[in-house]
This record gives C-alpha cells, sequence and structure tokens, in this order.
C-alpha cells in the first residue's frame, strides 16, 4: 500500500474516538501483513476486556470498512478466532486516490 494510501485513511470522516482507535489498530495490523482478533486488539490498545473492542468492530464492520480476514488460533487466547482486515473495496477505493 502507497504511504499517500494511508494517509487517505485518515480522511474517513466521522468515526467516533473508539472507532477511530480499533480501526487504525486494524490498519497498523494488516501493515505489518497481520490480521487482529479482537483479543488482540484489546491487549494492542491496552484494553482489559475485548468486549469492549467487538461492539466497535462491529459497527466498522457494518460500515463497510473492515471485512473478516479468516480464522486462526489467537496469539492472547490460545483459541481459533477470527481475524479482520481492511475492506478491499476501502483499500482499493484509497488507492486509486
Amino acid at each position: 500500500m502507497r504511504e499517500t494510501s494511508l494517509l487517505a485513511y485518515g480522511e474517513i470522516p466521522n468515526l467516533p474516538e473508539m472507532q477511530q482507535k480499533v480501526f487504525n489498530a486494524i490498519i497498523e495490523h494488516n501493515m505489518e501483513g497481520r490480521y487482529p482478533t479482537d483479543r488482540e486488539l484489546a491487549k494492542y490498545l491496552e484494553l482489559s476486556d475485548p468486549n469492549n473492542v467487538r461492539p466497535r468492530r462491529f459497527e466498522l464492520m457494518e460500515a463497510g470498512l473492515i471485512i473478516e480476514a479468516g480464522k486462526r488460533k489467537c496469539t492472547i487466547s490460545d483459541r481459533t478466532a477470527l481475524t479482520w482486515k481492511v475492506s478491499p473495496q476501502l483499500k482499493a477505493k484509497l488507492e486509486r486516490r
């Protein structure tokens, strides 16, 4: 992803603060080639409970900003969990800018 595309992610309007934090955390993980689980996002954001992440992540998914990336063993819970990535449509749109 080009640097200009990454800057454009910040141009997505009207995200409440916690949604923006969760979205940024997903972007940062994706940039490193990783797709985070809810528990990994919670740990990254220094939140004690993944239930603080899930509602915001669900809202991002409903808004079409992120999608499921698949399932894998979570590094926190050691259980199989869903992972998340930026929506390909959003990524493509931003890369065309």
